[in-house]
């Protein structure tokens, strides 16, 4: 539960209990992706144009959010409920979907071997919690 929120623009803050929600707790990459998702209606095509990356690319990244939110709602936050063994297979799965997406992208020469395996210890250490 948030109990402070501050305008960047002119230095407020205000205190208090702040009901949070499995969108309000995503990071920027993820907004940034469930904004193109929104604008583009979902339509994998437009979305690769939009974000510049492959179809694999995109089915990582849902799958990735899915587990987020997935994540979230086990922890508590409200909005959407799943039960433990979806949450634990939708983590697994979105780790796999990274993998093969990042490895498509070394074997399609998109990166080096260095940041594929950059790549994969982030996605490992990111799922792992």
């Amino acid at each position: 539960m948030t109990t402070a929120l501050t305008c960047p623009a002119c230095e407020l803050t205000i205190t208090g209990k702040f009901p949070g929600n499995e969108f309000a707790a995503l990071g920027e990459a993820d907004l940034h992706f469930l904004r193109i998702f929104v604008l583009t209606a979902g339509r994998i095509r437009e979305m690769e144009s939009a974000l510049g990356v492959s179809y694999p690319t995109i089915k990582s990244r849902m799958a990735h959010l899915k587990a987020t939110l997935a994540a979230h709602a086990a922890a508590g936050i409200t909005g959407i409920t799943q039960t433990s063994s979806e949450a634990a297979a939708g983590a697994q799965g979105a780790e796999e979907a990274g993998a093969r997406a990042i490895l498509q992208e070394l074997e399609a020469g998109k990166m080096s071997f260095e940041q594929a395996m950059a790549r994969l210890k982030e996605l490992r250490s990111r799922e792992g919690k």
